[in-house]
């Protein structure tokens, strides 16, 4: 396209960047229906909202384009850095797909011709119009580790403050915009593991956990929001002994209370007389067990989380009905009980082992940590066997439930307890 075809894309790129310098915290952008006016300007703007009228895009893009790759093709060429912003704000509002264009403004944040801090405002606007945008999310987790790179070592700001509390809140708000919003979902993975390879005490990982807890019962069928919890659990599972350095608010007495829901579940669903007695003595001797007191917290504190997320599952899968998502998130839950039994049970043998390398003058701390060992070895065996029989028939009261409705969710009951034997989730009669 000729640049004379368009003579007014000028104009209206500049008011579009005229806009967003008098209001940055601008919240939306879109484009608006409307016929070609030549006495009025396509831009609209009232309040923290953003508009486009259509019949500008095109030839508006195609000019940003055409300039844009004309510079890019020709090394010689010179332009002024503002114009050269200009033209990329209105292209890749258009159309933030490009990669080529997010390299550019790239380059002028490097070279400080872009403020990098104003970056998170546009970007913020180009995702809430295209909330399911690969690129501008990786601009944005660009524009993090540059900013946080050029902070102090010591920098741990508030909730208020945090620039990683205000990238939750993006992914929030593209995740509830477009649905199986996969991009928002892994942004909010890098977010959470930059967060902890950098040391900040916020956002905390139980406040993680609540909210998304919340999301997904708003948004049964999403996946892609349970794909994120199970992201979360596996953190509590396999890396409680880093976690509970951060204040938790679920568990503040991490032995008593995550002990009691672990049994609670079990003992609700496990109706026989013998298997309850049974189920008491073990409640006794681990409540009066002081010997590996941090261990065993850890280990009850972890499967604590899991009861939660089984019991949110169960109540989810009894009032909605036909939804798959959360039966593919149940076989997750099976998966990660089998994982975790099995590489808990790996840790205490090793444990046994290392014990018997000590040499004879230690003959008598040995015994005393060998017997703890076994005890607990013992203990955890027939914790987890209560567990997966109080899974197993939860789930089977559950498939009853499920059968009774329909045929497509028959057909998801007979999916998950093939998927189970598949696995080896299998319970001795």
């Amino acid at each position: 396209m000729q640049d004379d075809i368009f003579p007014a894309a000028e104009k209206i790129l500049s008011d579009i960047e005229n806009v967003l310098k008098k209001n940055p915290s601008l919240k939306s952008f879109e484009i608006i229906p409307a016929e070609d006016n030549e006495n009025k300007s396509p831009v609209f703007h009232q309040e923290d909202s953003l508009g486009l009228a259509s019949w500008c895009v095109q030839p508006l893009y195609c000019y940003a384009h055409r300039r844009l790759f004309e510079l890019r093709q020709n090394k010689h060429r010179r332009e002024e850095p503002s114009t050269v912003a200009r033209w990329l704000l209105g292209a890749l509002l258009l159309n933030p797909d490009v990669t080529t264009f997010w390299n550019m403004r790239r380059e002028l944040v490097r070279s400080h011709k872009l403020d990098a801090s104003e970056e998170f405002f546009f970007s913020r606007l180009v995702l809430y119009h295209k909330p399911k945008c690969f690129e501008a999310f990786a601009y944005r987790r660009w524009l993090l580790s540059y900013i946080l790179n050029t902070k102090d070592g010591h920098y741990d700001p508030e909730p208020a403050e945090s620039p990683l509390c205000t990238e939750l809140d993006i992914a929030t708000t593209c995740a509830d915009r477009y649905a199986s919003n996969y991009h928002a979902w892994s942004h909010r993975r890098h977010v959470m593991t930059l967060r902890e390879s950098r040391g900040f005490s916020h956002p905390t990982m139980e406040t993680e956990w609540k909210n998304s807890l919340a999301w997904c019962q708003r948004h049964v069928s999403d996946y892609s929001g349970l794909s994120y919890r199970q992201f979360l659990l596996r953190k509590h599972i396999f890396e409680f002994k880093e976690l509970p350095r951060e204040p938790y608010v679920k568990c503040p007495d991490l032995g008593e209370q995550c002990r009691e829901e672990l049994f609670a579940y079990i003992k609700s669903n496990i109706g026989e007389t013998g298997d309850t007695r049974k189920l008491q003595r073990l409640l006794a001797t681990t409540n009066s067990e002081s010997a590996g007191e941090a261990s065993q917290q850890g280990y009850f504190r972890a499967l604590s989380y899991w009861v939660e997320e089984c019991r949110a599952n169960d109540s989810a899968i009894c009032m909605y009905n036909d939804h798959e998502a959360l039966w593919c998130h149940r076989r997750f839950l099976a998966c990660l009980l089998v994982r975790f039994m099995a590489s808990n049970l790996r840790s205490c043998q090793r444990e046994e082992c290392d014990t018997g390398s000590r040499s004879s003058n230690e003959l008598i701390d040995v015994k005393n940590v060998q017997k703890t060992l076994e005890t607990t070895i013992d203990q955890e065996a027939l914790c987890h066997e209560f567990l997966v029989r109080a899974f197993r028939t939860r789930t089977d009261q559950i498939a009853d439930l499920a059968n009774k409705r329909d045929q497509h969710e028959r057909m998801l009951v007979e999916r998950f307890f093939k998927f189970l034997q598949s696995i080896g989730f299998e319970m001795r009669s």
